[in-house]
């Protein structure tokens, strides 16, 4: 009687822990839900920021290509028509969405703006004037040429730089020598309607690496390319790719005084569900914005799911039911018992012996592992079967160890099969007690390694073709740094500063830090994000201008069985080396 009440203790103890879990997994399972749709969320508030990232990069490469087009034609050639032409080819209806026109802006200094109104009505422009938003006594940053001219017609030929924001950009991008944003400002095209907008500017400089001196650079100056760009226009596109998002855009001029630039958020949202916000930020070469992005339906975001309650009610249900058949299983079984069904569908391998070394369970891994069917091996011993002559004595041993209470995890061991082929595997060795503390025998587990050390084996040849290949290759772990590089990639990725080994560098170490972001972009990212990749690099030598092209081909080699990835990248020199005049 006194036995049959602890088993009762045992039913209700497990029986209130079950219950204790159900309710612990259904609140679990409701956070994990609300986490998991946040999480969805926030993914897509990154994929879409990383969009409208490359959006914005898009536009800046496409200001450099033109700015360097005008630097190597000469601004003197550079004709209504010739300009005329270029622009028509970059189609910008369909490819820059947002922006107005395409112009280039030219620095005419003072003493020099009679020359340039002649110059400019002798290639045909009769009625050209300068038209300024404000009186100006300081060198003119004139709009020269803005296509399509019938749309920025107000544009053509207004000083830049007699309105302050302007001019500021203006000076901005000169003094980056790269990408300036504006402020906010009301675009001259659409004045009539007040639309928003800014402007990107890229400066032209008549040499391709302008001076580090201000003075020396403001006479290399020739001027800059502009994309004048409508906000409205300009996320139109982006923000019908998800209409379950709004946004507010501001502009980042102090860390704690934003200013909102953009916002098509219904106002109720903002008062009801102030912390339903989610921030990511923007870099536009000189300014960063801020978007704030907040979900159409914020109710909807943030609702509870009442199934996880009846999943919780399932669960106080299913421990009143466990606790029963657990009482039952007490009072009918008091030794081992070794249930086939619990084992039979086991990746691994599982043998039960008694305490005497026979085989009680033998799963369907263990027949397919060692070749020998269920029936023909119950109740024979396994060392009889499998264990080769020469590790019997030594497997004797690791049953003595068991026996004295000890689990032996994570044995090498070797194993033979019904062909007499050897088999590599690792063993868990585990003794098995009654209620009593009697040992009634013992639980094996054994897994395969036969096909992993292969694998390694492999991965180890593989290596030794790298080493003595003729093209420069490495390879990269999933942090990006480098596992291997033969000695061809040594000679080619260091030049004259060679070193005797690149392992655990990353291979951005050995930039210069102005192309580690094209590098990035153009090699690295494209091959962890399509797990291939095939492109021309200039790979720049250290300490010197000289840069040597090469021709970078990258794959992924994974070895699952292993649990790893490597990202290999082979390359070799293309054309001759060239450098850069300073």
């Amino acid at each position: 009687m006194k036995h049959l009440s602890g088993n009762w203790v045992y039913a209700i103890v497990v029986c209130f822990i079950g219950a204790s879990l159900s309710v612990a997994i259904g609140i679990t399972l409701q956070k994990n839900a609300i986490e998991k749709q946040r999480l969805a969320f926030e993914h897509l508030l990154d994929r879409r920021t990383d969009e409208l990232q490359q959006t914005v990069d898009e536009y800046k490469l496409n200001l450099l290509n033109t700015a360097t087009f005008i630097s190597a034609f000469g601004q003197e050639e550079l004709t209504p028509s010739r300009f005329r032409d270029y622009v028509a080819g970059l189609n910008l209806q369909q490819n820059f969405p947002g922006a107005l026109g395409l112009g280039f802006a030219r620095k005419v200094p003072l003493k020099e703006e009679p020359a340039f109104l002649r110059d400019m009505q002798a290639k045909g422009l009769k009625d050209f004037q300068i038209r300024f938003i404000s009186p100006s006594s300081q060198d003119r940053f004139v709009m020269q040429y803005i296509e399509p001219a019938k749309e920025n017609h107000s544009a053509q030929g207004l000083d830049l730089g007699s309105e302050n924001i302007r001019r500021e950009n203006c000076l901005s991008a000169f003094s980056r020598a790269g990408l300036a944003v504006s402020k906010p400002i009301t675009m001259i095209q659409n004045a009539d309607v007040g639309r928003m907008g800014f402007t990107m500017l890229m400066p032209v400089f008549d040499k391709p690496i302008p001076s580090s001196d201000l003075g020396v650079r403001y006479k290399e100056l020739l001027g800059w390319v502009s994309f004048p760009i409508s906000i409205d226009r300009f996320l139109k596109t982006w923000m019908a790719q998800a209409p379950g998002l709004q946004v507010r855009i501001f502009v980042i001029e102090e860390a704690n005084k934003p200013m909102l630039f953009f916002d098509n958020v219904e106002p109720k949202n903002v008062s009801l569900f102030p912390h339903t916000a989610v921030t990511r930020d923007v870099l536009l070469g000189n300014r960063s914005w801020r978007l704030e992005y907040w979900p159409s339906d914020p109710a909807k975001a943030i609702g509870y799911n009442p199934i996880y309650l009846v999943w919780t009610l399932l669960g106080i249900s299913l421990s009143l039911f466990l606790a029963f058949k657990l009482k039952k299983a007490l009072d009918t079984h008091d030794s081992l018992t070794l249930h086939e069904q619990m084992v039979n569908n086991s990746s691994e391998a599982l043998i039960a012996e008694d305490s005497v070394g026979r085989i009680l369970v033998w799963n369907r891994a263990a027949e397919e592992l060692f070749g020998l069917d269920r029936a023909s091996v119950l109740y024979d011993l396994e060392q009889n079967l499998t264990v080769p002559e020469e590790l019997r004595s030594s497997e004797k041993r690791l049953h003595q160890r068991a026996a004295q209470g000890e689990a032996l995890k994570n044995i090498q061991t070797l194993r033979t099969n019904d062909a007499a082929q050897r088999i590599h595997l690792r063993m868990n060795l585990s003794p098995v007690y009654s209620r009593d503390k009697k040992l009634v025998g013992y639980t094996k587990s054994l897994r395969d390694e036969t096909e992993a050390r292969m694998l390694w084996k492999d991965m180890h040849a593989m290596e030794e073709l790298i080493a003595h290949a003729p093209d420069g290759v490495i390879t990269l772990d999933q942090s990006r740094r480098i596992k291997l590089a033969n000695p061809a990639a040594l000679l080619l990725l260091q030049g004259t500063n060679l070193k005797s080994t690149l392992t655990g560098q990353k291979i951005t170490d050995l930039l210069a830090p102005d192309v580690i972001t094209e590098f990035e972009q153009e090699v690295l990212n494209p091959l962890y994000r399509n797990r291939k990749v095939e492109v021309l690099f200039n790979w720049p030598v250290l300490g010197h201008m000289e840069q040597t092209p090469l021709l970078f081909r990258g794959f992924v080699l994974s070895y699952p069985d292993l649990g790893e990835s490597v990202w290999a990248l082979r390359f070799e020199k293309r054309n001759n080396s060239y450098t850069i005049d300073n």
